[in-house]
């Protein structure tokens, strides 16, 4: 018959937990990442969790310029405690925490893209307005209108 036990926050600090990848925090993204829970869900608790590694969301938005796997090689370096996934030495992340991280990191770009389109939409919308109240003309109309008089 399995034994069960409550832990405790000081299960979670001293010499057994000394990178302090053990938190709260950490258990809920092991819980998420263990369940397959949503992208949503996972991003959620990789930020609650990275906060608490001191990894802001700008540290991960700069991994969306890389490439997908080394993306999510810099993410597992920005997390640390020894979380490695590197199969050629045979030393493998569980495939659905593979699978789910990798979710949340294209969940995180999907976010990044909607976000910076609106903020562009918006720009654009501005800009527009501030040059159709002030006639602001290109360099070409400019030259046009000088030379066609």
């Amino acid at each position: 018959m399995p034994k069960f036990g409550i832990a405790k926050f000081s299960d979670l600090s001293g010499p057994t937990n000394p990178t302090g990848i053990l938190s709260p925090a950490f258990l809920m993204l092991k819980q998420a990442l263990d369940g397959g829970d949503s992208s949503e869900n996972v991003t959620q608790a990789l930020y609650d969790w990275l906060a608490q590694r001191k990894v802001t969301p700008e540290q991960v938005d700069k991994f969306l310029d890389l490439e997908p796997d080394q993306a999510f090689s810099e993410l597992l370096k920005a997390i640390g405690g020894g979380l490695v996934h590197d199969p050629e030495r045979g030393r493998t992340l569980p495939p659905l925490v593979v699978t789910t991280l990798k979710r949340a990191l294209a969940h995180i770009a999907g976010k990044h893209v909607l976000r910076s389109e609106r903020e562009l939409g918006v720009a654009q919308n501005r800009l527009s307005r501030i040059k159709s109240k002030f006639a602001i003309e290109s360099a070409q109309e400019l030259v046009d209108l000088m030379l066609n008089g």
